[in-house]
């Protein structure tokens, strides 16, 4: 009983965490490059990119920056690795996948999560 309360904390856990991959990568710019360009500025040196931010066009007005959606996959990847490796693939798959694609819809539906206006 205690077991299967804590797997289930576990999942809600992991959507946790994807939600906020997706929102510090669709948010790449603000939160992480930002801060860099600033402290470049005031040493009066050229800011040093550790990953660039991936836009792409959504719209005539809107612009797409795809570092969450691409570090959340990555993270999928991972888990799923994981749990085949420990041999729990089966009934915990589905529900990390569940996991990633309503976080996915949630993060695409929520303004300014990965999608921007330009």
């Amino acid at each position: 009983m205690v077991k299967r309360i804590l797997l289930g904390v576990l999942q809600l856990f992991k959507f946790a965490v994807f939600l906020v991959v997706l929102f510090v990568g669709g948010n790449w710019d603000e939160l992480v490059n930002l801060p860099l360009e600033l402290h470049a500025m005031q040493n009066h040196t050229t800011p040093a990119f550790l990953i660039p931010t991936i836009k792409y066009d959504a719209g005539a007005t809107h612009f797409l920056i795809a570092n969450g959606l691409i570090y959340a996959t990555v993270l999928l990847v991972l888990i799923l690795l994981y749990e085949m490796f420990r041999k729990k693939l089966k009934p915990w798959a589905f529900f990390t996948l569940a996991e990633y694609a309503v976080a996915m819809a949630a993060a695409l539906l929520i303004s300014g999560w990965t999608i921007h206006a330009s």
